[in-house]
């Protein structure tokens, strides 16, 4: 016993060592694929803002919007893994790797999973010009000719695969128009140079609320408390329509155990802040704030419906 006892002890005495906080020496690279104004670009401010006392160390969002994510994803792939940057991702993440050939990257090889943040349901919207309900809207866009226009914030994002996987259930006659980000998006719908869209719910709230864009539908499994009057999906009769947005914090890997483990604390402790707990509910965002394995689980299943979007489309790059 006693000679086990002696064993145990380098062991023992290591642990401490393992377990020690790691601290950035620099301040933190928190880049945002996405340009400012979008829900993205908030949550990862907000996120960003909190974290800094935790890490002591300034966090300073950089956006980096282009190629539906690519540009902001393939930089930070080739970044180091001490620690110094992080990349805040979405749905998109999990579309590239089938969408784009050569593949561009791995999202779990490439990358290590910090923290899983925020989710929210997209709404479906259209220019009053459209139509009034979604039952008309069905009958106009299922008409021969032209075809209606719907604008997303990106190729492969999230917002284009939900209204690509609409457009084949319901069989309407539409075709896509990318932008670089949610804001130009919007504008341009308001103006009427594209038709409807997906969007997330709070990037929409103002815009129902000024009746700048009719509110269509809602993809969530009940109807929301921001929008109590706007029917689900399931209520309109599709209950198999998959689209939302979720919003999650990854590094490129080979990073060492401790740097994962503060950086995850990090992000999650900044979440639990009751002011940005508030502000995240008053704007519609259900906070998850889920480590690494729930971030690389939603990683996996997104990455198996996406694919078979992306091939029943027979969707290229754009």
């Amino acid at each position: 016993m006693r000679r086990r006892s002696f064993l145990a002890m380098p062991a023992l005495l290591a642990t401490p060592a393992l377990a020690q906080e790691w601290k950035p020496h620099a301040p933190v690279r928190f880049v945002v694929p996405f340009p400012p104004g979008s829900s993205i670009d908030l949550v990862g401010r907000m996120v960003a803002d909190g974290a800094q006392p935790i890490l002591g160390q300034n966090v300073v969002v950089e956006n980096r919007p282009g190629a539906g994510t690519l540009v902001a994803v393939q930089a930070v792939k080739a970044m180091p893994p001490d620690g110094q940057a992080v990349l805040v991702v979405a749905n998109s993440f999990t579309v590239n790797p089938t969408l784009h050939k050569p593949k561009p990257y791995d999202p779990l090889a490439d990358f290590q999973p910090l923290a899983l943040l925020v989710e929210m349901p997209h709404v479906m919207v259209c220019h009053p010009s459209v139509a009034g309900n979604f039952q008309d809207f069905l009958a106009k866009a299922r008409q021969p000719g032209p075809g209606l226009s719907f604008g997303s914030n990106g190729q492969g994002t999230s917002q284009h695969m939900g209204m690509e996987h609409l457009k084949l259930m319901a069989g309407l006659n539409a075709q896509h128009v990318p932008y670089r980000g949610t804001p130009q998006m919007l504008t341009d719908l308001i103006a009427g140079r594209v038709d409807y869209t997906f969007a997330n719910l709070p990037d929409v709230l103002s815009p129902i609320k000024e009746r700048q864009v009719v509110p269509l539908g809602i993809i969530a499994p009940r109807r929301h408390r921001l929008l109590p009057d706007l029917p689900t999906f399931i209520e309109l009769g599709f209950p198999a329509a998959v689209s939302d947005s979720w919003y999650g914090v990854v590094m490129p890997t080979g990073a060492r155990p401790e740097v994962v483990a503060s950086l995850s604390k990090a992000w999650l402790e900044s979440l639990n802040r009751p002011a940005t707990r508030a502000r995240m509910e008053e704007i519609g965002l259900d906070i998850l704030a889920r480590g690494p394995e729930e971030l690389a689980t939603r990683i996996k299943r997104d990455s198996a419906i996406y694919a078979e979007v992306v091939r029943a489309a027979n969707l290229q790059p754009g």
